[in-house]
């Protein structure tokens, strides 16, 4: 009678012709080459998801946006007051801008004390990639209206600006025909 393996499951143990110990050795073994085929589909998909990213992440770069943002990806809060908050964004970590994300982990009562990790997309914990993922268009949408209050802040500055590069320009003129 032939038995069909699959990679999710180990194959069966004849109690009649191995002793105990064996059966769990190799039960282990199957496990651990169970789990290398797993690793290598894992692997790969993550290297796919990744490479998506990367050409998204060049496409912002060559904007010169210059501009953090970021959007909330998921919250989980317990009655202990207890929190975990998730995010998508685009930043500069380490000298780089990229897509990133954040892990911020706390407790209401003493929110000075939240833990916060942040990676660029490629270098955060899987789930958290996969997680976000489809927050990706909302982090767009983010960066253009950030994009475009930032216009409007710079354009106020510079008309500021200009006025005080103006008075300074009349004083030094003033100086300079007073001497």
């Amino acid at each position: 009678m032939a038995i069909l393996r699959t990679s999710q499951s180990p194959p069966p143990i004849d109690p009649d012709t191995q002793s105990p110990e064996s059966n769990s050795i190799d039960r282990i073994a199957e496990f651990y080459k169970d789990l290398s085929a797993a690793a290598v589909d894992l692997n790969a998909a993550s290297d796919e998801l990744g490479k998506s990213v990367v050409e998204l992440d060049n496409a912002l770069k060559i904007l010169n946006l210059g501009i953090t943002t970021w959007i909330r990806v998921s919250t989980r809060k317990d009655p202990n007051g207890d929190y975990g908050i998730h995010k998508l964004g685009y930043t500069k970590i380490g000298g780089r801008w990229g897509i990133a994300l954040r892990a911020i982990d706390g407790n209401e009562s003493y929110p000075e004390e939240a833990d916060v990790e942040q990676w660029l997309f490629n270098d955060a914990p899987r789930a958290l990639r996969i997680e976000a993922v489809d927050k990706i268009p909302e982090l767009l949408a983010g960066l253009i209206g950030e994009a475009r209050n930032t216009s409007q802040k710079i354009r106020e500055k510079t008309n500021h600006a200009s006025q005080l590069s103006a008075a300074i320009k009349r004083a030094a003129t003033e100086l300079r025909s007073e001497k």
